[in-house]
C-alpha cells in the first residue's frame, strides 16, 4: 500500500498487529477489499494518530469486507480458521489465536436494494450495511508496524460518522447508545486533526457564526466532509434522520443518548449535532 497518512508503529499492542497482518494477507490472497471500522478505527486515527483522549478501551477489532457473494465470505473465514482463529455462535465473529475478538461484516454485491444482507442459511437475520462502501472507498492508509511494514486501510472520521449514524438508526434501543456516544466523540475531536483545524480557522465566516467555538465549527466541517463522500442512498438515509423525518427515531432521542448526564449537557450536545446537521445538509453560515 502507498500514500500512508499516519504512522502509529509501536503504539498498539502486538496481538492486534498480528490480527491486522492475518486479515491483510488473507484479503490480499483472495483479492477482497477491506476496511477497519468501529472503535479500533476510532482509536487508531483520533487517539493514536492525533492525540485525542481515548474514549473507552476495547480489544475488539471490526472489519468491513467487500465480497461478491457468500462463498467468498466463507472462503475468507476458512483461511482465517487455518491461521488459528476460532469460530463463535455468530457467523461474523471470530477470535484470534491470541484471544482478540474480531467482527468481519460483509458488504458489496450480496446486499439487496436496501443495502441489507440476509445471513445464511435461512436469511432470517438481516443487517444493514449502508455506508460501508463509502467507508472502504475513502479509507486512509495507516502504518501499524515499521519492520516489516504493515499498512492497513482504516475508516476516516467522516466514514466512521456515516457508519455510526446508520448503525444508530438500525440497532435496538438497548445497544445503540454506544453509537450515539461515538458520534459525540467524533464531533468533539475532529479538530484534533491538524488539517481540519487549519481549514476551520481559515474560514473566518464560519468561525464567526459559531463565535469561534472550535468544536461547533469543526462539527459543521465534519458534516460537510461526511456529505462529500456519501452516495445517494446513504445521503438520503442520513438526511431523513437529520431533517426529523425518520419514521421511528427523533433527533431529540439521539441527543439524549449521547450522554447519560443529559440533564446538564443536553444543550451543548444539541448545538454540536445541529452544527453537524447544518454542515451535512448544506446550510451555509451567515
Amino acid at each position: 500500500m502507498s500514500n500512508i497518512s499516519i504512522n502509529i508503529s509501536g503504539q498498539i499492542y502486538s496481538d492486534a498487529v498480528h490480527v491486522y497482518i492475518d486479515i491483510s494477507e488473507v484479503c490480499a490472497q483472495l483479492e477482497i477489499p477491506y476496511v477497519v471500522v468501529g472503535a479500533s478505527a476510532r482509536d487508531i486515527v483520533l487517539h493514536f494518530g492525533h492525540g485525542a483522549k481515548i474514549q473507552r478501551a476495547t480489544r475488539d477489532i471490526d472489519f468491513g469486507i467487500q465480497v461478491p457473494n457468500w462463498n467468498a465470505f466463507q472462503s475468507l473465514k476458512q483461511e482465517l480458521l487455518l491461521r488459528g482463529f476460532k469460530e463463535s455462535r455468530q457467523q461474523h465473529k471470530l477470535v484470534s489465536a491470541s484471544g482478540v475478538p474480531i467482527d468481519i461484516v460483509p458488504f458489496g454485491q450480496l446486499e439487496d436494494d436496501n443495502a441489507n444482507i440476509s445471513w445464511p442459511p435461512d436469511g432470517d437475520w438481516v443487517m444493514n450495511v449502508l455506508g460501508f462502501q463509502e467507508a472502504c472507498e475513502n479509507a486512509e492508509i495507516i502504518r501499524v508496524q515499521d519492520t516489516p511494514p504493515v499498512d492497513i486501510p482504516v475508516a476516516t472520521p467522516e466514514g466512521m460518522t456515516i457508519l455510526k449514524l446508520i448503525a444508530w438508526t438500525d440497532r435496538s434501543s438497548d445497544i445503540r447508545s454506544k453509537d450515539a456516544k461515538d458520534l459525540l466523540y467524533l464531533f468533539t475531536t475532529y479538530h484534533n486533526i491538524p488539517k481540519v483545524k487549519e481549514q476551520v480557522f481559515d474560514d473566518e465566516k464560519m468561525m464567526d457564526a459559531y463565535e469561534w467555538d472550535i468544536e461547533l465549527a469543526s462539527a459543521h466541517q465534519l458534516g460537510k466532509d461526511a456529505r462529500n463522500i456519501t452516495e445517494k442512498q446513504t445521503r438520503s438515509a442520513i438526511e431523513t434522520l437529520l431533517n426529523g423525518k425518520h419514521e421511528k427515531l427523533s433527533i431529540d432521542q439521539l441527543i439524549l443518548e449521547m450522554d447519560e448526564r443529559h440533564d446538564t449537557n443536553y444543550d451543548h450536545h444539541a448545538k454540536l449535532l445541529n452544527s453537524f446537521a447544518e454542515g451535512f445538509l448544506g446550510h451555509d453560515q451567515q
